[in-house]
């Protein structure tokens, strides 16, 4: 069952359902960001070992000289491979950045919901089979979202 399901049949307090949501909206967050890093991290693995096979495999030789060293400075696909280094390094920094950013929010409103539990569940009898509805939700919530609500 969904939480909305959840809270149609009054088992979530409106206040605890917001709160799930947002939690939710954090975490799928939190994973785009990671998600754009990794992208970004292989970008810059890739461009970053094409620019070193360039250098050290295909124009070994202009290294030994001040002259040769020169001329390889000078060529046009030696600035376009830095070029894109250099960006995907500050897209890499920026994504590395918004993803901690995105998963320090998450953790402070997991942490924030754990610590507050007697504030957002209401002392219930537990069902047939021993399991209260917080216990139900939560673990509902840990299968579908992957969100551990039960310990820090």
């Amino acid at each position: 069952m969904s939480l909305k399901g959840f809270r149609d049949q009054g088992l979530i307090p409106g206040r605890t359902y917001t709160i799930l949501l947002e939690l939710i909206k954090r975490k799928e967050k939190k994973n785009k960001w990671k998600q754009k890093e990794s992208v970004v991290g292989l970008g810059l693995m890739v461009s970053s070992g094409i620019l070193i096979t360039y250098l050290f495999f295909f124009h070994s030789e202009n290294l030994g000289s001040i002259h040769g060293f020169h001329a390889l400075i000078g060529r046009p696909e030696l600035w376009l491979m830095l070029f894109c280094c250099l960006f995907f390094m500050i897209l890499f920094t920026y994504c590395h950045g918004e993803r901690v950013d995105a998963e320090d929010d998450f953790d402070d409103l997991r942490e924030e919901c754990i610590d507050r539990e007697e504030h957002l569940w209401p002392k219930e009898q537990a069902n047939a089979y021993g399991d209260s509805p917080r216990y139900v939700i939560l673990t509902t919530v840990k299968k579908d979202y992957d969100i551990n609500l039960f310990y820090k």
